[in-house]
This record gives structure tokens, sequence and C-alpha cells, in this order.
């Protein structure tokens, strides 16, 4: 009966290495569905790596499109603003002239006017003149006429008193 208490063990043995193989193939179809999906994962991973390389290149490709035509723009935009300020330039000097020839002729128009005024004035002047003069030289030879007239005619009271004082 040794032989079959050592068969019991063996057959105890056996049934917890078979319990554990159980065990085991329980495990291993675990690891095997783990491992399934860990390679259906590293597959999406890798496409998803691949779209997103992918997008990351047409994401480069369209911000340096979109700097190339930044670039542009501002190129465009330079050249807007130099012809703006030479045309404001140029406006700027045609109003200075337009100014300057306005001016000229104003500062002309005005000396003319001026000249004008002056002539008249004098003229006005002139004639007031004139006529304070002619007014002065009639009254003076209206003052003179009365001074003859009063000489005469003390020079004849003289006469006739010196003729009076003599006949006497």
């Amino acid at each position: 009966m040794p032989n079959l208490s050592k068969l019991d063990e063996t057959i105890g043995q056996l049934e917890k290495e078979a319990e554990m193989l159980k065990h085991n193939n329980h495990v291993l179809a675990k690891v095997s569905e783990l491992s399934t999906v860990i390679e259906k994962g590293v597959y999406e991973l890798s496409l998803g790596n691949k779209n997103f390389e992918e997008t990351k290149k047409d994401v480069q490709n369209s911000i340096k499109s979109l700097n190339d035509s930044l670039g542009n723009l501002h190129r465009e935009n330079e050249k807007h603003i130099d012809t703006i300020v030479s045309s404001n330039k140029k406006y700027l000097r045609e109003l200075e002239e337009l100014i300057a020839s306005k001016l000229t002729r104003f500062s002309s128009d005005i000396e003319v006017t001026i000249r004008q005024e002056r002539s008249q004035l004098q003229e006005s002047l002139l004639n007031s003149l004139l006529t304070h003069f002619n007014k002065l030289e009639d009254s003076h030879n209206k003052k003179i006429s009365l001074l003859r007239n009063l000489l005469i005619a003390s020079l004849i009271i003289s006469v006739g008193a010196l003729i009076l004082v003599y006949l006497k």
C-alpha cells in the first residue's frame, strides 16, 4: 500500500497541478485576450499617430502658407503706405504751392488796394486842402478887400481932414 499512498499523493499533486494549469490556462487566455486588445490598441495608436503626423504636416503647411500670406500682406501694406505717404507729400507740396500762390496774389491785391486807397486818400486830402485854401483865400481876399476899402476910406478921410486943416 505504500504505492497507493504515493499514488494518491501523486494524484493529489497532479490534481493541484491540473488546477494550476487550468488557472494558468485561464490566465493565459486573459493574457491572450489582453494581448489582442493591446495589439488592437497599438494598431489604433499607430493609425492615430499616422493621422496625427498627417494633420501635423497639414497644420504646419497651413501655418507656413499663412505666414507667407501674412508676409505678402505686410509687403503690400508697406507698398500702399509708401504710395499714400508719397501721395500725401505730393498733395502737401501742391497745397503749399497753391497757398503760397494765393498768398502772393492776395498780397499783391492788398498792395494794389492800399496804393489805390492811398491815391484816393491823397486826392481827397488834396481836394480838401484846395477847397480849404480856396475858402481861406476867398476869406482873406474879402478881408484884404475890406482892409483896402478901410485904408482907402481912411486915406480919403485923412486927405479930407488935411485939406480941411489947410483950408481953415
